[in-house]
């Protein structure tokens, strides 16, 4: 059927208003559970370098002494001093004068919008350095960084035999290999005995398909509801511990990481702050600003796997 002559169109129309939906989409993750989960240090930092001290009891042994005897003293063990670094972590956006009278779609070009945006991307990057941070003491051209959760546990590590462990806890090299239940007990155990006692582990999404199929493997699969079926490990009770396996999209590929968090603490110099910066031009700059570390009490009481196959 042709259309009727002279039937004026939308295709002809020049008057037609936009249809912009006001809704913005962003799925764009934020995951920070490692960071949420850190208490705050009892102690409110006072400098760039926060130190604080760990302590260990003498080993268990045979204690009998004779009645009336005098007493020897034990030799007495100092404490650990430890530290790490003040990290300045920011987000800065600027925006012309003109954009906070323009009428935009979903006020994307808004302060609030661009505000929370931004804070939305600088947690992120928190997550990141509490996890991931390698330490650099700085200097007046260097940026200061902390030591993050994964390159502080030294104690319980397990990786491979021709890797290196690097100063402040890095590793690199390494043949990768596939996590297997004997080396998982094994940190467990280690853990255990160093006094720890973890709750959580953290991995990448990879690694967590290889934990449930790694101890679903030879086990039986429950039928929660007709049609579905159970296979997959979120929690592993083991001899030592009881373990919440969690996916983390901040973690390494190849790093597996088991963690007691009453022993990670956030140590805040500045709390997380917007402030306007010195105006310049037709236009005004924001700048979003926290300065923390991260304080690791007892790195012995978690462990750390790595160098593990990534597909």
């Amino acid at each position: 059927m042709s259309v009727p002559s002279n039937t004026f169109k939308t295709y002809e129309a020049v008057g037609i208003r936009e249809d912009l939906s006001d809704v913005v989409t962003n799925i764009s993750p934020i995951d920070n559970p490692f960071y949420r989960a850190c208490s705050n240090s009892p102690e409110k930092p006072k400098h760039i370098k926060h130190e604080f001290l760990t302590d260990v009891l003498a080993a268990a042994g045979s204690n009998a002494q004779i009645e009336g005897d005098d007493r020897t003293a034990s030799a007495v063990s100092a404490a650990t001093r430890l530290y790490n670094i003040m990290q300045i972590q920011s987000k800065t956006f600027r925006l012309s004068d003109t954009t906070e009278k323009v009428v935009a779609a979903g006020k994307v070009t808004s302060l609030s919008y661009q505000s929370a945006k931004s804070s939305k991307e600088l947690t992120k990057d928190i997550e990141y350095a509490f996890l991931r941070g390698v330490r650099a003491d700085g200097s007046a051209s260097v940026a200061r960084q902390m030591r993050g959760a994964l390159n502080w546990i030294i104690t319980n590590l397990d990786k491979a035999a021709d890797a290196t462990l690097n100063a402040y806890g890095t590793v690199t090299g390494g043949t990768a290999r596939a996590i297997t239940k004997v080396i998982l007990d094994g940190v467990l155990q280690n853990i255990f005995v160093s006094g720890g006692n973890p709750k959580i582990a953290y991995c990448g999404p990879f690694q967590k398909r290889q934990i449930s199929a790694l101890i679903t493997s030879g086990n039986y699969r429950s039928i929660i509801e007709d049609k579905k079926l159970e296979a997959v490990v979120d929690v592993y009770e083991g001899d030592f511990s009881i373990i919440a396996f969690k996916s983390h999209r901040n973690m390494p590929t190849d790093v597996l990481v088991v963690l007691d968090m009453d022993y990670w603490k956030k140590a805040t110099l500045r709390p997380s702050s917007r402030r306007p910066l010195a105006k310049t031009g037709d236009s005004e700059i924001y700048d979003i600003t926290v300065e923390h570390t991260l304080e690791a009490s007892a790195e012995t009481a978690s462990g750390r796997i790595t160098n593990l196959t990534t597909s």
